[in-house]
């Protein structure tokens, strides 16, 4: 009888998994792709369930699953998952937690708030750029004038990002396929390799390795420009979802 729906694909989701798991709390675990997946993908108390799901499809899934508790431990700028989640515990009245992820200092880099901005900026930029953000804003980041040559981006291992990026142009010496987070040595090894001016980046908090990417570039003297996440209304520490969880494995 599966006691917990987790959505991860974060760091923060592996941890509750083996949380479930080490207190044999039965758990399907919901992963947009096979990275996602890694390291739990062992633990007998755990089912993994890897693909993209809607609202619709989320709600089948708790339906058959009939699960005591949800917990939404997807990324922090994954806002329509977490609705999506959200209108299916509605729907179908199970409770659930979403755990929070804290932001880490900002200190001597550039905020946006949203893409546009960002881009409008940077056009108006001189020198390459390190993106760290995936293949998610790769089409958008084509406006950037001599994009194919300025422009290095950080995606996943995957082939439906790397095929994604080289339809659209980007050079493939300059796309890294690595899944992170990241060491700030290995950041900097790469930023340096890179020859790049400017870094940009999500505030993913330090479990996402945020702060190991703000040291390398500042190191290096670069400009560090992050696109902050959203505010999250309602949301709880690992910790305290870890509490609760123990609650329904009584």
């Amino acid at each position: 009888m599966i006691k917990v729906v987790i959505f991860g694909g974060t760091t923060e989701g592996r941890m509750i998994c083996k949380f479930c798991d080490e207190h044999v709390t039965p758990s399907t675990y919901c992963v947009a792709t096979a990275d996602g997946a890694r390291s739990v993908d062992n633990l007998p108390n755990i089912c993994v369930r890897i693909g993209r799901l809607s609202a619709n499809e989320m709600t089948e899934l708790l339906q058959q699953d009939k699960p005591a508790l949800v917990v939404d431990a997807t990324h922090p700028y994954a806002t329509e998952v977490s609705m999506n989640i959200a209108e299916a515990c509605k729907n179908v009245n199970i409770p659930l937690l979403r755990v929070a992820r804290d932001s880490a200092e900002e200190q001597d880099a550039i905020s946006f708030t949203c893409i546009e901005d960002l881009l409008a900026w940077l056009e108006g930029q001189t020198g390459g750029i390190f993106v760290t953000t995936g293949s998610t804003h790769a089409e958008a980041l084509t406006r950037i004038p001599d994009y194919q040559n300025r422009v290095w981006l950080r995606i996943l291992p995957n082939l439906d990002s790397l095929r994604k990026c080289l339809d659209l142009g980007y050079r493939p010496e300059q796309l890294v396929c690595m899944q992170g987070p990241f060491s700030e040595e290995l950041n900097f090894a790469m930023f340096k390799n890179a020859n790049t001016r400017i870094l940009v980046t999500k505030n993913s908090g330090t479990e996402g390795g945020f702060t190991q990417k703000l040291r390398a570039a500042q190191i290096l003297g670069m400009v560090t420009a992050v696109l902050i996440k959203p505010e999250e209304v309602g949301g709880i520490s690992l910790e305290e979802a870890c509490k609760q969880i123990m609650e329904i494995a009584k």
